[in-house]
């Protein structure tokens, strides 16, 4: 196990050239990316089709609690390591202790409360699983430092190996649990394992660091650090876990299980345009802070690229939702169709603002304002949620999407002040995806008005049409974008070594 200790200070990584950094980060990230979405989407649905929503529902209720408490774990500090030019030799270790202290009390904690949770959720079963899935807050505390290590220094290669051989591991180990027939516990062994793996493997690959008592180290980030910590704590577990948590303690497992559905496609988009996208622009925007033009030409590359890809995806996902639903889950989840659709255009949305969000502010250094942010985000979403909740899940679901409209104006606004960018300017980054995005639901649409009743020629007739109408248009209306798609792609896969081109 490679726990090991570097020089003295880090030196300051010099700025790559604009878009080297971005492309060759990019490569590993998608592998690394695409290779843990396929593994866990794929996974995750055999096991949803083998034990069925109820089942799914009792974990999707433990997995509400992991996930908020688990923000706890980083106290930012992983944020200031990424951001600050130079960190000290043992600035590291001392993370690692506040992270590994952390993970322990709070898995002591959850065992103790897991009764009154599975309480206040009204399923009785949901004690123990909580109680089961505890250990997972201590694994994770582990693997905390060293992927922020390895995200400082941009070694997305190693990540890539941690995060697909954790997720393929996990999710294998999860639908052989319920092949035998252990219904929810399934899920359970898929988080566990998948969680271990990706520490183990973190550990191996040389990015573990040893834990130290010089905590005096941490004043010198601990400013930063707690603002980065708090707007994270808001955005992550309060605006994007409230809706879960009301649903799943006014509505039931069951209705937790269909909007849980839709809210992993929701997450899908961001989730994978965070990741791959996200991880290497917070580096590489903290290396051009003091080149706003060149952070600029970086912001709105990213911007527009992730609008032309997500848009057009996510409008076909909400066109294709009934057939998607019902032949990849089965008929069982039919009731999860019309929040899937919902939740499509709150996912295109925020995956097309997320990646860049964090990584632009904290990247110049601003971590107040990403704090105010924060509890504008917070604050709005929730109330979308709130006001929704009478009406069932997809009363959520549509309070959550006019939330999130509603804050982008708000985006545009705070990013035209960063980068001195005007709001028409980000309104024009939107419009090619938008217009890709109405012909190919268009396209999708019409096949299946045309042959009603048959799902799979539906499915598969219309992802063809819609496909080549929306590279049509893209060729017709926007060369020069499509021109620029095929330059990344070539650089993505490392064929050619060019800088980026510049901002249109």
């Amino acid at each position: 196990m490679a726990l090991e200790e570097k020089t003295a200070v880090d030196e300051a990584p010099e700025a790559r050239p604009a878009g080297k950094g971005l492309s060759s980060g990019m490569r590993w990230s998608g592998i690394s990316v695409a290779g843990r979405q396929v593994c866990q989407v794929l996974f995750t649905i055999a096991v949803a089709r083998m034990i069925g929503p109820e089942p799914f529902g009792v974990v999707a209720q433990a997995v509400v609690y992991i996930g908020v408490v688990g923000l706890l774990l980083d106290q930012g500090f992983s944020s200031a390591l990424i951001q600050r030019p130079v960190i000290e030799r043992d600035m590291p270790g001392a993370v690692v202790t506040v992270n590994l202290g952390i993970g322990a009390l709070l898995t002591a904690i959850t065992v103790a409360i897991a009764p009154a949770w599975a309480a206040f959720m009204e399923t009785p079963e949901l004690g123990l699983v909580l109680a089961v899935l505890a250990p997972t807050l201590f694994v994770r505390s582990v693997a905390i430092t060293p992927r922020a290590l390895l995200l400082r220094t941009m070694e997305f290669r190693k990540i890539g190996i941690a995060d697909v051989s954790s997720a393929a591991v996990g999710g294998a180990l999860g639908v052989l649990a319920a092949v035998f027939g252990a219904s929810y516990w399934a899920l359970v062994v898929q988080i566990l394992s998948t969680d271990l793996v990706l520490a183990l493997v973190m550990l191996i690959v040389g990015a573990g660091r040893w834990p130290n008592l010089h905590m005096y180290r941490l004043r010198e980030i601990a400013g930063f650090s707690w603002r980065a910590f708090a707007a994270g704590l808001l955005i992550n577990s309060v605006s994007r876990n409230i809706d879960n948590v009301l649903v799943g303690r006014f509505q039931g497992p069951e209705q937790l299980a269909f909007y849980g559905l839709a809210y992993r496609l929701l997450l899908l988009p961001v989730q994978l345009a965070s990741t791959m996208i996200g991880t290497v622009l917070f580096p590489l925007f903290s290396r051009l802070a003091d080149n706003i033009t060149a952070l600029r030409a970086e912001n709105a590359r990213a911007t527009r690229s992730i609008a032309t890809l997500v848009l057009p995806a996510m409008a076909l996902v909400a066109a294709a939702a009934p057939q998607v639903v019902l032949l990849v889950f089965g008929g069982e989840w039919t009731p999860a169709v019309p929040i899937v659709q919902v939740l499509a255009m709150a996912g295109a949305l925020q995956a097309v603002y997320t990646p860049s969000h964090a990584a632009l502010i904290l990247g110049l250094g601003k971590a107040t304002l990403n704090l105010r942010l924060a509890w504008v985000t917070t604050v709005v979403s929730t109330a979308g949620i709130v006001a929704g909740l009478p009406f069932g899940a997809i009363g959520v679901a549509i309070g959550y999407c006019v939330a999130t409209g509603l804050l982008v104006p708000v985006e545009w606004i705070v990013r035209g002040r960063l980068v001195n960018t005007s709001v028409w300017s980000q309104v024009t980054m939107l419009l090619p995806g938008l217009h890709v995005a109405l012909w190919m639901a268009a396209a999708y649409l019409l096949v299946a008005v045309a042959i009603p009743g048959k799902d799979v020629l539906v499915l598969v007739l219309g992802a063809v049409a819609a496909l080549v109408v929306g590279l049509a248009v893209l060729r017709l209306a926007h060369r020069a974008l499509l021109t620029e798609f095929l330059h990344m792609g070539r650089s993505l896969l490392g064929r050619v070594r060019t800088t980026a081109p510049a901002e249109s």
